[in-house]
């Protein structure tokens, strides 16, 4: 009987004779055995010409086309299809070659997936010269490519074929089918085919759902596809039993691909779907960590960091994989972001802060890097050892200057050397005595990494010694310019010199005369300034390796030893910077310390982080800085944009006890501060509600941006005049109505720009209650904007503010609010009233969400600086009518940040410390176990 459907289908599908309207070429994936990547074209992308060449450069054996074939789904994000036809067109001879039926099936997946056109004919002639037998899964990649167009007489073609050469139509091609006729504008076609499948028992099935999702994501169709997806939800779980349980259910992995095809297919960079996003945070078993790593990438390199991180904020329930963060600069500007899109990202994840600021700051300098490198000389170095030119690759050493040097000893003296050709070779090619400098560096440091055995060791110092000698007595050493190396070629030179350094000696002195003879003669490469900068990416390659030992010595040995040399060589680093932080967390002696400080006067023990924000390693140039300048200016001109919020409330305590103080900082901040920094500062003083200042610091600004600026005077006085009152529930003076009335009044871009900032979720909860509808009528006009999130905010505070009644003409789209936006921030945590009002509208709507609700608001609370809100939740949660468990009801990441709160507050209060003691207990014992 089933055979008898199938023919009727066949038929039904091959007789289909209807005019199409062809849509714009969308690839598309629907292969739920793969990972999905959508390919919609969409933001503007920064010029990115990569080094093809190098991405794969070892052609040898299957396992190099196993690997190029995984990667490249996630690595084509980053390239147009140019660059992608130009990465794949050598590998399918290859796999011809191979012979292996199983890489020719996905190799045409993979070209399908990138939006790379597969010619039918060509690939059966190949296949049938290669003595390979094409199968059904040949034909069903001509079909897919078919239906992603949306291009249906071709795909009849294509079954044609299918059929003549035997084969039957697989689930697999239902499933494309029903997603052309969507993509090709047809629903009387998609009816019919879904009732043949019913027919042949196969709809409704998982198979097909997917078929339609993606489509409907493709084309942009929201409204469609969550209604699909609800009647999936619905319908899948009451198949008949004799399904398997994987076949009644939505996988994470097709919510992430219909995610990522959704907002690349709207016409705005900051479309979110939280419908989506919500349904994912409610499948912790089995998550796909790494395909939702690889979704964060590619929405980033399409240029939608809103939608990034909302998957960001997800996946960083799971910290103890974060080496992802490093990649998100190579996406993000593939792109067409600036680094400015990264910082919600390092904003919430749940790393070490040392750690982050390290990756925050590499990540502003990749983006540095990427826009000022714009010769390509990588790329033409490469070509021309491709065509084996060695004149021409010498040639390029002209090219080098002040703005690439750096390319000299990380690029050009490893390529050019391995090729046989001498340093005086190299030396000279240019008569830039700075070139000249760079190109000694690399080569002493190659020589370096070489290191092999002991026998080695010492034929490598002397010549490097002798070498260095000699070109310093030429005044051609030490380099006095930037070191900017890699992290893993860093951990690579230590790595070797612990090969070859003595054990015992290390063992019994927690000292290596290896280590301090090699990084002596980098002592004598480099100048001071070099030397620093080269000592500081040493600490971090080693304070960012997941290496828990270097041949059997525990990674922090390595840093002690590291940094005795460092001491050795009298190279100092800012007092209270990141760099003194993480080698005092490595356990270095305090003698070793006191010599690394900069400042050694200071007792180290006073370190703290907000040392780290107010004066970060760049302090260390104050030594250069004229001795007459007002010490204001230079301590403001040196704040990283971490100390925004602090100097904003240093502003506003200022401008209530020392107006002096204050007229200086102001000064100050006038003078040294870019005019981005400013702006920045203007959010944080709103937030605050210091209408004065706000005042003071627009008259700092170009004319333009303070007549774009001015209403946040209006949004400073609303929370001012909410602050000094205490109570939303009173009626609104006049002043306070006139502010909302000039709000009211502004278009929807100007209050984009006037609102959107840290103040905007304080606004919400200081906004007077009977001026509600003014508040909504205001959201709706962002929301036109495409910024749905914001209703859904001022929906979250509503709620916690026990308005839920307001709520339902902010919920277009929504059913309910999702628990996300109902947990508060860092610097807004829920009271224990607010909490308890969000409690009874999420058991009313949404019950099964209560715990992850909880864990997020006890992470907010322990995250903020507000005790009593701390304090009030967390016995709110362990007493009744809740009484959690705390270690039940929050996940790792959330008692990670519980335990070290409890860890430097001080004077707890005794019922606290009571109900966290089984928190205090797991991290003490697991400090214990780690110890060991």
């Amino acid at each position: 009987m089933t055979w008898m459907f199938t023919v009727l289908a066949v038929r039904r599908l091959f007789s289909k004779n209807v005019i199409l309207r062809h849509l714009s070429a969308a690839k598309s994936v629907s292969c739920s055995s793969a990972r999905c990547i959508s390919t919609v074209e969409s933001a503007r992308k920064r010029t990115y010409e990569p080094n093809l060449a190098l991405r794969f450069s070892d052609k040898t054996g299957l396992t190099d086309i196993d690997k190029f074939l995984r990667k490249q789904r996630i690595k084509g994000a980053l390239y147009s299809c140019e660059e992608n036809e130009q990465a794949t067109k050598d590998f399918w001879a290859r796999i011809l070659k191979a012979g292996d039926m199983d890489f020719v099936e996905r190799y045409l997946y993979m070209r399908v997936k990138l939006g790379l056109r597969v010619d039918p004919e060509k690939v059966i002639k190949d296949m049938n010269d290669a003595g390979l037998t094409p199968n059904a899964w040949t034909y069903a990649s001509f079909i897919h490519q078919s239906c992603a167009a949306g291009d249906m007489n071709q795909t009849n073609f294509y079954l044609r074929m299918l059929r003549n050469a035997g084969f039957k139509p697989t689930r697999f091609i239902f499933s494309q089918i029903l997603h052309g006729y969507v993509k090709a504008g047809l629903p009387e076609e998609v009816a019919s085919t879904q009732e043949i499948l019913s027919q042949m028992g196969l709809w409704p099935s998982k198979f097909a759902y997917e078929g339609l999702l993606s489509a409907y994501a493709d084309i942009g169709d929201k409204d469609s596809l969550l209604r699909t997806l609800d009647e999936a939800y619905t319908v899948l779980p009451s198949i008949e039993h004799n399904k398997t349980t994987e076949s009644r259910q939505i996988s994470p992995v097709l919510l992430l691909d219909l995610y990522t095809r959704l907002v690349c297919s709207l016409g705005y960079t900051n479309a979110t779907c939280s419908e989506i996003s919500t349904k994912l945070l409610t499948m912790k078993d089995n998550f796909p960590f790494e395909f939702a790593v690889d979704t964060v990438k590619i929405l980033l390199a399409k240029g939608r960091p809103a939608a990034a991180l909302e998957i960001f904020k997800i996946i960083d329930n799971y910290p103890e994989h974060h080496e992802y963060l490093s990649k998100l600069a190579l996406y993000a500007a593939a792109g067409g972001l600036e680094h400015e899109a990264l910082e919600p990202f390092w904003h919430v994840a749940s790393m070490d802060g040392d750690e982050l600021y390290m990756l925050r700051n590499k990540s502003k300098l990749y983006f540095r890097r990427t826009g000022k490198f714009s010769n390509n000389l990588g790329d033409r170095l490469q070509a021309c050892i491709d065509e084996n030119n060695v004149q021409g690759a010498l040639d390029l050493l002209k090219d080098l200057n002040k703005t690439n040097i750096t390319l000299a000893y990380t690029l050009f003296v490893p390529k050019l050397m391995s090729l046989g050709i001498s340093l005086q070779d190299l030396l000279k090619q240019t008569e830039d005595n700075e070139i000249i400098k760079a190109l000694l560096f690399g080569y002493v440091f190659r020589e370096l990494i070489s290191i092999q055995s002991t026998d080695d060791l010492k034929s490598r110092l002397t010549n490097c010694s002798e070498l260095v000698n000699e070109y310093r007595a030429k005044e051609l050493l030490p380099y006095n310019d930037v070191v900017r190396l890699n992290s893993f070629i860093l951990v690579k030179l230590v790595t070797n010199i612990i090969s070859v350094s003595d054990i015992e000696e290390i063992a019994k002195l927690n000292k290596s005369t290896v280590m301090h003879d090699v990084f002596g003669i980098f002592g004598r490469t480099l100048s001071k300034r070099a030397l620093r900068m080269f000592f500081m990416q040493v600490f971090e390659a080693l304070t960012l390796s997941h290496l828990r030992s270097f041949h059997g010595i525990p990674k922090n040995t390595v840093i002690q030893l590291v940094a005795d040399v460092c001491a050795h060589q009298d190279v100092t680093f800012a007092y209270g910077g990141w760099m003194l932080l993480k080698l005092r967390d490595a356990d270095v002696p305090t003698h070793i310390m006191a010599k690394l400080s900069s400042s050694r006067s200071v007792a180290l023990s006073s370190f703290s982080n907000i040392n780290v924000l107010l004066f970060d390693d760049r302090a260390s140039n104050a030594d250069g800085r004229n001795k007459d300048e007002d010490p204001v200016t230079n301590q403001v001109k040196l704040l990283p944009e971490e100390s925004v919020p602090a100097t904003a409330e240093s502003l506003v305590k200022a401008s209530k006890n020392d107006p002096e103080e204050l007229d200086r900082e102001l000064k100050s901040i006038e003078k040294s501060w870019r005019l981005q920094k400013k702006f920045i500062l203007l959010n944080y003083l709103v937030n605050l509600g210091s209408e004065d200042l706000v005042e003071r610091v627009l008259r700092f600004l170009p004319d333009e941006h303070k007549r774009q600026l001015e209403p946040m005077k209006s949004i400073a006085h609303i929370i001012k005049s909410s602050l000094a009152n205490a109570n939303c529930d009173k009626p609104s003076s006049e002043s306070v109505k006139q502010s909302i009335e000039n709000l009211q009044n502004l278009s929807s871009q100007d209050l984009y720009v006037t609102m959107r900032g840290p103040h905007l979720d304080t606004l919400f909860r200081c906004w007077p209650t009977e001026q509600i509808p003014d508040l909504v009528f205001i959201t709706k006009k962002l929301s036109k904007l495409g910024l749905n999130s914001v209703s859904l905010q001022l929906a979250g505070v509503l709620i916690n503010r026990g308005l839920s009644d307001l709520v339902s003409t902010l919920l277009e789209n929504n059913k309910t609010v999702p628990f996300t936006f109902l947990v508060g921030n860092p610097r807004n945590s829920l009271t224990k009233s607010e909490f308890l009002a969000s409690v009874e509208y999420l058991k009313s709507v949404d019950s099964q969400h209560v715990p992850g609700f909880v864990d997020h608001c006890l992470r907010n609370a322990a995250l903020s600086t507000n005790d009593d809100n701390f304090y009030q939740l967390i016995r709110t949660v362990v007493s009744p009518p809740f009484n959690m468990d705390l270690l039940q009801v929050c996940i790792q990441p959330t008692l990670q940040v519980l335990y070290h709160r409890l860890e430097v507050s001080k004077n707890l209060p005794e019922d606290i410390l009571q109900a966290a003691q089984p928190v205090v207990q797991k991290f003490t014992a697991l400090k214990a176990k780690a110890s060991n």
